[in-house]
């Protein structure tokens, strides 16, 4: 991949995705602290346990940054597809299907795990379970960012502006949320947060030159209002959720996340040009394409390897101790590496699923005339992707399929309703992504 890299690629932008990745997984593995009470596994997390840290947040919350990344590969995408004269419909398809392809693969094997954990495990499996595909909601609004590209791209031609329309717009959903709306309206911030990070994303790459310098100062009153908030307002200093939280700033997200996107993208921004020299060093290359390769798998299974460590570590009686005792930081450095190795093998177990056809989701497609109906089967499409991927996140895959629900907004979600969904979104994209007709076959019509 390093070899064959064309002389043009963006190579900053495979290094964010990358590395935005690899954080996340380090950062779930560290904060991980699972305490058994006879035999039944309760998730916790170290900065709850450990308020010290939550600063930390401030630099490793970098979600934000895959979505601007991703914004711009996107946005190279589509013009690419635009001067093929290719469809919407057909773009978004082909970018929605290498998603869907692994994600595909994960679902049918956790299944069969589900049963298993249940039958030997039976109420200890649950959250363990629950944990399963509680990471598929980045893939529900992505799949949401993906499809509003051509938006996106318009929205940034208003350069930092834009930035600061959105940033109101944000704080207009908090404001609403804090004064009766609730969930339903707290909901709408999952998507225009990240579409803010995605517009930032665009925005700090189309600045040369001296402008750059700009985004220091972006980035410095971004954090200066983030303090104020914390301090002063409902919001908590820890950039992920926490157990017990009566609000997070994750979920769903919040004014403070959206503006420690923007500080966090102005900074890359800014330094941009470093990242480009850094990325041209064939070892970071290389790294960064190793990375990109298995980006999705990484991401997907990094989580069920973690499971394993636990269960595995619980049967064996080697339990980390509680914190504070004076074993649990070398305990930790010790479990951290065993789970990094972990990932690493599940991860190569898995990757080759990564690009694995699916038969019935990816046969070759006989052409097809452009019709309306299509364009509105590709966007029903997504909105049921996004919601059935929302869906197994915020329920696990405890009780699959139906024998668990939880409540969201009034409504009762189970796994199973969370996997219709996405195979019924998967087919209505399918359908609208059908390859052209050739207009002379037309004509011959």
């Amino acid at each position: 991949m390093a070899a064959a890299t064309p002389p043009g690629r963006d190579r900053v932008v495979d290094l964010l995705r990358g590395t935005s990745l690899a954080v996340v997984v380090v950062g779930h593995t560290l904060m991980a602290v699972v305490v058994w009470n006879r035999g039944v596994p309760r998730v916790d997390n170290l900065l709850r346990l450990v308020p010290e840290l939550e600063p930390l947040t401030w630099v490793l919350q970098v979600i934000p940054v895959f979505f601007a990344a991703g914004a711009i590969a996107n946005r190279s995408s589509l013009n690419a597809a635009m001067v093929r004269q290719e469809p919407w419909r057909i773009w978004t398809w082909a970018r929605t299907r290498r998603l869907a392809r692994p994600v595909l693969y994960y679902l049918v094997i956790w299944i069969p795990i589900v049963f298993v954990l249940s039958s030997v495990m039976d109420a200890a499996a649950r959250p363990l379970e629950r944990l399963s595909t509680q990471l598929l909601w980045f893939l529900g609004v992505y799949v949401l960012i993906v499809a509003t590209t051509a938006l996106q791209v318009r929205v940034a031609r208003g350069g930092l502006w834009s930035v600061g329309a959105l940033v109101l717009l944000v704080a207009g959903v908090d404001a609403g949320r804090f004064h009766g709306g609730g969930d339903a309206v707290a909901s709408l911030n999952f998507f225009l947060v990240f579409f803010l990070a995605a517009v930032v994303g665009l925005v700090v790459r189309d600045l040369e030159g001296p402008r750059r310098r700009l985004l220091w100062l972006v980035a410095a009153g971004a954090v200066a209002v983030n303090l104020a908030l914390v301090a002063r307002g409902p919001y908590p200093s820890s950039m992920v959720g926490l157990p017990g939280e009566e609000i997070s700033n994750v979920g769903p997200p919040t004014l403070v996340l959206g503006l420690h996107a923007v500080a966090l993208i102005a900074v890359i921004g800014a330094l941009w040009p470093v990242l480009d020299a850094l990325c041209h060093r064939v070892r970071v290359w290389h790294a960064a394409c190793a990375l990109g390769g298995v980006a999705m798998t990484l991401y997907l299974w990094h989580l069920t390897a973690l499971i394993g460590v636990i269960v595995t570590q619980h049967a064996l009686g080697l339990d980390r101790p509680p914190v504070g005792d004076v074993w649990f930081w070398p305990t930790t450095l010790v479990e951290l590496t065993v789970c990094l190795v972990a990932v690493v093998t599940v991860v190569s177990l898995a990757a080759p699923l990564e690009y694995l056809p699916v038969p019935w989701l990816e046969w070759p497609q006989v052409p097809a005339p452009d019709r309306a109906w299509r364009t509105a089967a590709g966007q029903a499409g997504v909105v049921l992707l996004a919601v059935g991927f929302l869906v197994l996140a915020a329920t696990g895959m405890a009780g699959f399929p139906w024998s668990r629900s939880r409540m969201y907004a009034g409504v009762a979600l189970t796994p199973g309703l969370g996997i219709i969904l996405v195979v019924l979104g998967m087919l209505a994209a399918r359908a609208a992504g059908r390859p052209l007709q050739p207009k002379s076959e037309l004509v011959a019509d």
